[in-house]
């Protein structure tokens, strides 16, 4: 059953008049009150304008407050139900944004982006909305926003919204078709084929989570252009930086997260007081769905629970219901793999068929309306016993940790092998309620026994008998359980040297002034995003840093040698002039490197072989973007990545050969989401 759409909606008709050479915006808003309001209403406006009312009493309500938004309260004349506010003025542009510098608004000669963060239209608390916005701009801009687009400068939303949003600038728009959807992309530097490779995948996402999970609520969907290099999902549209949508992989990895934005987050809403687990699900169904239909899923969640032993172990962790958005690697870790893990586990014990039942429940119920994780959760266990989710997820942070503490084979009846396997939950505090998958192989026989243990407390016990003698057991080997991994699970890899609890930048002092002042800045970018740098110049130390993370940069730097031992592993070497790697030979002339040293018995240690500004300049952007990376090699000059490798994992304590011939590891265990409407699940 689909709800009514919220009849509580206050309705703006909008017309604005941007003045980019100024700065300035000016705005007539004919407000329409849901019938049922009360006589009074209160709103928010940016501080920057004074409003002036028609139809009603305007009174101030908060003195001479000097925060970014002022506030006011409207009392409607006498039978009066169409209300006007005029104002004017310039807007607060904010802080530019620490990882991709937009700022918090922008209206300028290059373009215009507003949303309720600015203030720019007036906020009556958490009221839904729904408008028309009528735009007089610059004659070569085009104007966008959510909903339904009635000419180039007029949108209209005609379902309830939670924010509006004002985009305009010089874009070339290209349009297609999908059915009953418009698809378009706007592009600020015009490229017909580019576009076309948009309007080529869009509506396949569309029609795959459509099918999924319930009709896709907009009459558009479109990719905007950004200039600064972003990948946010808003009602109807997406808005990508300009180097971010030229990516290969964006099409299959940022682009159906965006899409799926538009169910959960800009269409079921997040009441983000308990917790915001929209990103999670966002994940859950878009990035990690792709990895998974290419059979890659398990590896996917390695490297989430390798991004949380790197970033939000060790006390850096947060409840779930303490994530609100990505403010750091931390949070991230948190409010994407832990959530996403969350269901990736609901939807293995409940099974493929009441999982998807939960979604379209949660749609159908919930669309245009803030739900909070409590009410996310309460529709999975409404759905199926297996859905429930105990308030220990949700209210604890840390992870439980897995340990093998008995593990035997013995004669059994009728020539029979009884294996007995006890498991251990090592962490402090109290024991999750977890099923943790045990693969069995067996001596003479390609098949796999799969078992699922079961923990009601700290300890959970498995006793199986098997025909012929079990030669090897793996505890959650496709890494289907949120857990903290153990140490000689996780590779070398550049996520545990940005995750140590410090990492020192030893910088070259004999380098060249402007090639010094590269690594300079390199470290001040670094500090701004992590809270654990150290910097220190090569020449003021006796000896390296005994514990923690280091890195070593430049090609020049005096302690490049005396580590060249630590970074001689996993086939590799280096010396002054190249860098080899098996067979291969990246000269310093041509290419810049980062090499790690793979033994993770010890802390941490890295280098950076380059010399040149601009690809120092280039790699403290990018570098951190490669977290799962042991190693990689850029070509001198662009910076273009030649070579990314992972770096071999440590034998896991969680598996264990109980014979001489260990037969490798089990085969992934087949759990490609059953679309049950029977749509394939094909990327192209």
């Amino acid at each position: 059953m689909t709800p009514a759409l919220a009849d509580d909606a206050i309705h703006h008709a909008l017309s604005v008049r941007l003045l980019p050479d100024a700065g300035e915006i000016e705005v007539i808003d004919l407000l329409t009150p849901p019938a049922n309001n009360a006589a009074a209403l209160d709103f928010s406006l940016a501080a920057g304008f004074t409003p002036i009312a028609e139809g009603a009493r305007l009174q101030r309500l908060d003195g001479n407050s000097s925060d970014r938004f002022r506030r006011y309260r409207l009392t409607p004349e006498t039978g009066g139900r169409a209300l006007t506010l005029r104002y004017s003025g310039r807007i607060d542009p904010g802080p530019a944004h620490a990882e991709h510098g937009m700022p918090r608004a922008a209206l300028d000669t290059d373009g215009v982006f507003l949303d309720g963060a600015s203030g720019w239209y007036p906020r009556f608390g958490d009221q839904p909305m729904r408008f028309s916005l009528t735009v007089d701009a610059p004659a070569a801009w085009s104007v966008i926003s959510q909903g339904r687009r009635d000419s180039a400068t007029r949108w209209t939303a005609t379902t309830p919204q939670d924010d509006i949003y004002l985009l305009a600038g010089p874009y070339q728009r290209h349009a297609a078709p999908h059915g009953a959807v418009e698809l378009e992309v706007y592009l600020r530097s015009d490229d017909p084929a580019l576009a076309g490779r948009y309007l080529g995948v869009m509506g396949q996402y569309l029609d795959l989570y459509s099918a999924l999970i319930g009709p896709y609520p907009y009459p558009k969907f479109a990719v905007v252009e950004n200039r600064w290099q972003t990948g946010y999902g808003m009602p109807s549209f997406t808005l990508l930086g300009a180097q971010v949508m030229r990516l290969p992989f964006i099409l299959h990895s940022s682009l159906p997260h965006e899409i799926l934005h538009n169910w959960w987050g800009n269409g079921v809403w997040v009441d983000a007081r308990g917790g915001n687990w929209s990103e999670g699900l966002t994940a859950y169904l878009a990035d990690h769905l792709v990895q998974e239909a290419r059979g890659q899923g398990a590896e996917y969640r390695r490297k989430l629970l390798e991004r949380y032993a790197a970033f939000a172990a060790e006390g850096r962790d947060l409840p779930l219901r303490d994530f609100v958005s990505r403010h750091s690697d931390a949070s991230q870790a948190v409010g994407y793999g832990k959530t996403l893990m969350l269901f990736h586990m609901l939807r293995r014990h409940m099974g493929d068929a009441r999982f998807v039942a939960a979604l379209r429940t949660l749609w159908q119920q919930h669309q245009f309306t803030a739900a909070s994780f409590d009410t996310v959760r309460q529709v999975f266990a409404d759905t199926a016993p297996a859905g429930r989710v105990t308030d220990l997820w949700l209210d604890q942070a840390g992870a439980p940790a897995l340990k093998i503490t008995h593990l035997s084979v013995s004669p059994g009846a009728d020539a029979h092998h009884v294996l007995q396997l006890t498991v251990r939950q090592t962490q402090r505090g109290p024991a999750y309620p977890l099923r943790v998958p045990v693969a069995v192989q067996v001596a003479n026989s390609p098949t796999v026994h799969r078992f699922d243990l079961v923990f009601d407390g700290k300890e959970a016990r498995l006793r199986q008998s098997f025909v012929n003698d079990p030669v090897r057991v793996d505890i959650d080997p496709d890494y289907d359980v949120f857990r903290l991994l153990d140490p000689t699970e996780r590779p070398a890899s550049l996520a545990r040297v940005f995750g140590a609890k410090t990492q020192w930048l030893v910088l070259p002092a004999s380098a060249q002034a402007d090639v010094l002042a590269a690594w300079r800045a390199l470290a001040q970018a670094w500090a701004r995003r992590y809270d654990n740098v150290e910097v220190v110049m090569d020449d003021a130390l006796d000896a390296l840093p005994g514990t923690d993370a280091v890195w070593l940069l430049g090609w020049d730097n005096r302690w490049r040698t005396a580590a060249g031992d630590r970074l001689a592993g996993a086939n590799q070497t280096v010396d002054a002039e190249t860098v080899r790697i098996g067979a291969d030979q990246y000269p310093r002339a041509a290419h810049t490197a980062v090499l790690l040293d793979a033994d993770t018995t010890r802390d941490p240690l890295a280098w950076i072989g380059a010399d040149d500004p601009a690809d120092i300049a280039a790699l403290a952007r990018k570098l951190p973007h490669y977290g799962s990376a042991g190693r990689l090699v850029f070509a001198r000059g662009s910076t273009v990545n030649q070579r990314k490798d992972a770096l071999p994992v440590a034998r896991s304590p969680l598996r264990r050969v109980l014979d001489e011939h260990d037969p490798g590891p089990p085969p992934p265990h087949g759990n490609a989401l059953a679309d049950q409407s029977g749509v394939a699940l094909h990327f192209d």
